[in-house]
């Protein structure tokens, strides 16, 4: 019975081999998209979801406020909080804290990496997030001056030798040099999908080490993430507000006396990645927002998948009408015909998802390259989907084949077998389900000319410094004492190349986040306003190089007396001070120490201009830092000027690998988000428009049918081919109005709302409702035009001979 159907289908769909390419494509094409988009948000939705307690884990983020107004919702907390609430609260079962060391050098001998993902972790941070030790022992984590590697970063380094016990130097400018650590351990690689990677992972004990216990109940030093377990059925909204009660009555009088509010609230671990509206992120994760979009992306090139292959179902009812009638004749029951139309779509499904999947799964390491998606290898593996995409198969084969199904089997057969049917336009629904695909394409086509426009604000507006012609070159690998010596030798080698027009130093370049904040400073005499700084140490020239404006007062002096710091506006607002002038020559005061203000600097963006301005205070460092970047005076000869600096940096470091990347793309990279949308995107527009001339294409073809008798008559009776072709076109107008009426104000309340997540964006201007518009005319009339002049111009003896 089943055999029979599926060989019947397989000889319809041959037999219409038109109808079957365009309904083949359609489908192929949509569920290669839905695919690529589903495969996208169930990896960015997987993050920290299989951890052992997962669902009892929360972190902690502290929102600061002064005078009601919101200065800084962070991700970082102080180290007393955590044990204050353990203290306080019964539902806290335990806390953990992670403090970020930024990155260092780590080696033994001659073998050693460059890491950026290591922490300060406790004995508690193992059990929360399911650390698998493979060698050693957790007792190092209660010991200074421990260190454990994961499995990559230990072959990396002593390859297969055993490392527990062994010796680790990690240089580091939190060490101001480098300290000799024992390898207490090894674990198991962590998975991809975890918000935090770490690659080693320091005692506990070693900040006390370096800083002593009292540490521990600071609320100054805002550098660490805290992690609470609560009880099982634990009521987080309730337990915020106790949490808050407990922070004020351990450090409620020192913030009202500095006119500071401090704010905490939770987080589950599980959606930290999917969240981005905290500040201090280690590792920037995606916008949960942004993933509803493409969820809905994906719902529209669906709906149009399905819309389109029911309108081609439905417009093959008028050529089927007498094979259904002959078939309902010979005795065949609806539900034998119901199953048979069925058979057809399910199998015409099997075909498109087949290719879909080809493309997806066997080609999906270059599409995920192109589309720059950062989908993990594993996750392009078939298996782990097989039964997903069954079940798709089986529910989406029979959505979009039963109402064709139903309509097609409900012909009376007398009429069928003459030729006719009781299958109105009306009743098959055509032009309806035309209207609603115009306008899912219309909503997607205003969607990737808004993210186009948006990003390309954001990308060339003006940061306040210069990125171009900027050569960043990583501070070489090797250990040193002390504060390290690199700068000098590094200006007076590199900087000596002629075509280098200056060389400075920094901690962090334009592009990454400081990672050192603190709100312990304050004017001296005055008392601290809450307000969050982010500290950067920089060399000399580094307002130059980056044609930093200097809105009062001068540039560092290398040879100058004492502590000197340069502020911006934001910095300049958080001291309580107007105008730049007033800040020369004030004392800034900190828990290191004294620092003259010389200068202030226009504000700038340290990061993408949809992240907020923050105030910096910068100090000078004549030793090693992190970064040297290289105003060079031309890139016409990119190739030659990057092979004079990397032999002159062999030269001087032998040992060192030679790392350097272009400032401009390197900022690029923070638009990475917002690029990923506008791909995705234009990859459903282009699926849209396909799938939309194919859905035009076979309702118009219903629709000519139907009147190609009409048309003939008045052919005969002396009309006129165009008087005919504007007749017909009338009907186009009415669609066309449906769909502009809809879909212009659905995509103006959409983008709306997606352009109010950026500090900084566009207005949706005389473009966004005239460009999707003039598309959907042109995608319209280009493909019905052709049918319409074509049926107009038809022999009328060829279709009425049988009348």
């Amino acid at each position: 019975m089943w055999k029979n159907d599926l060989k019947i289908a397989w000889r319809n769909l041959l037999k219409n081999r038109v109808d079957t390419m365009i309904n083949l494509g359609g489908l192929t094409i949509g569920f290669f998209a839905v695919f690529l988009i589903a495969l996208y948000v169930n990896f960015s939705n997987s993050f920290d979801k299989n951890l052992a307690q997962g669902e009892q884990l929360y972190r902690v983020n502290l929102n600061s406020r002064v005078s009601g107004k919101e200065m800084d919702k962070s991700a970082r907390t102080a180290p007393a909080m955590g044990m204050i609430f353990k203290e306080d609260l019964a539902e806290v079962e335990d806390f953990s804290r992670v403090i970020i060391m930024g990155e260092v050098i780590a080696g033994q001998d001659d073998s050693f990496v460059r890491e950026d993902q290591i922490f300060i972790t406790d004995e508690a941070y193992f059990e929360f997030f399911d650390i698998n030790l493979i060698q050693g022992s957790e007792e190092g984590l209660g010991q200074p001056l421990q260190v454990y590697l994961s499995e990559s970063i230990s072959k990396r380094i002593f390859g297969d030798k055993d490392p527990v016990g062994q010796n680790l130097d990690i240089n580091s400018t939190n060490f101001d040099g480098t300290v000799e650590f024992q390898v207490a351990g090894v674990y198991q690689d962590l998975p991809i999908n975890r918000h935090l990677r770490p690659e080693l992972m320091i005692s506990y004990a070693t900040l006390h080490h370096f800083l002593g216990s009292d540490i521990d109940n600071s609320y100054d030093w805002l550098n660490q993430y805290t992690f609470l377990k609560l009880a099982p059925g634990a009521n987080v909204e309730s337990l915020t507000d106790q949490l808050n009660a407990s922070l004020q009555t351990h450090h409620g009088e020192q913030l009202e006396a500095s006119g500071t509010e401090w704010v905490v609230d939770l987080i589950s671990v599980g959606k930290i990645h999917n969240t981005l509206d905290y500040s201090g992120e280690y590792n920037q994760g995606v916008d949960g927002k942004k993933l509803a979009y493409f969820v809905w992306i994906g719902f529209f090139v669906l709906a149009m998948v399905y819309l389109n292959s029911i309108n081609i179902a439905t417009s093959k009812g008028q050529n089927r009408c007498k094979e259904i009638g002959v078939r309902k004749v010979s005795g065949s029951s609806s539900i034998q015909l119901i199953r048979l139309l069925l058979t057809e779509s399910y199998l015409t499904h099997f075909i498109a998802i087949a290719i879909a999947c080809f493309l997806v799964f066997g080609f999906g390491d270059w599409i995920n390259q192109v589309l720059g998606l950062g989908l993990p290898t594993v996750s392009l593996q078939l298996s782990q989907y097989l039964s997903w995409i069954v079940f798709f198969w089986i529910l989406g084969s029979f959505i979009s084949g039963i109402y064709p199904a139903l309509l097609l089997t409900s012909f009376y057969p007398q009429k069928a077998i003459k030729g006719e049917s009781n299958l109105s336009f009306r009743q098959a629904f055509g032009s309806p389900l035309l209207v609603v695909q115009l306008i899912f394409c219309l909503v997607i086509l205003a969607g990737i000319l808004t993210t186009y426009k948006q990003i390309d604000f954001m990308r060339s507006r003006d940061l306040g410094l210069e990125l171009e012609d900027r050569i960043v070159i990583r501070s070489p690998m090797l250990f040193v004492d002390g504060s390290g010596n690199y700068q000098e030798k590094m200006k007076a080698t590199l900087g000596a190349l002629p075509e280098v027009q200056f060389i400075a130093a920094a901690n962090e370049i334009p592009g990454n986040e400081i990672y050192w904040k603190t709100e312990d400073f304050h004017l001296e005499g005055k008392e601290k306003s809450g307000v969050m700084y982010n500290m950067l140490s920089v060399g000399e020239d580094y307002f130059k190089l980056f044609d930093l404006k200097i809105l009062a007062g001068r540039q560092f002096n290398p040879i100058g007396q004492g502590e000197e710091a340069i502020i911006n506006q934001r910095a300049l607002a958080g001291l309580g001070l107007n105008n730049p002038e007033d800040a020369l020559g004030k004392s800034l005061i900190s828990g290191r120490g004294e620092a003259r203000i010389v200068g202030v600097v226009e504000d700038y963006y340290q990061e993408a201009v949809n992240s907020p301005l923050d105030p910096i205070v910068l100090n000078y460092s004549p030793g090693d830092l992190n970064y040297y970047i290289l105003k060079v005076k031309s890139m016409n000869e990119v190739r030659n000027l990057l092979s004079k600096i990397e032999s002159s940096f062999q030269a001087n470091f032998p040992q060192s690998p030679f790392e350097y990347f272009f400032l401009d793309e390197f900022f690029d990279k923070q638009y990475k988000a917002e690029l990923q949308f506008q791909k995705l995107f234009a990859l459903a527009s282009l699926v849209a428009i396909f799938i939309a001339i194919m859905g035009i294409f076979g309702v118009i073809s219903q629709v000519l049918l139907r009147r190609l008798k009409e048309v003939s008559i008045r052919k005969i009776l002396g009309a006129s081919a165009s008087s005919i072709l504007i007749m017909i076109s009338k009907d186009y107008l009415y669609w066309l109005g449906a769909c502009f009426l809809l879909g212009i104000p659905l995509a103006y309340f959409l983008f709306t709302e997606w352009l109010q997540e950026f500090p900084v964006r566009i207005e949706l201007g005389w473009w966004f409702y005239t460009l999707p518009v003039l598309a959907i005319l042109l995608i319209f009339f280009s493909t019905a035009l052709v049918l319409t002049i074509r049926t107009v111009f038809v022999n009328p003896a060829k279709i009425l001979k049988s009348e």
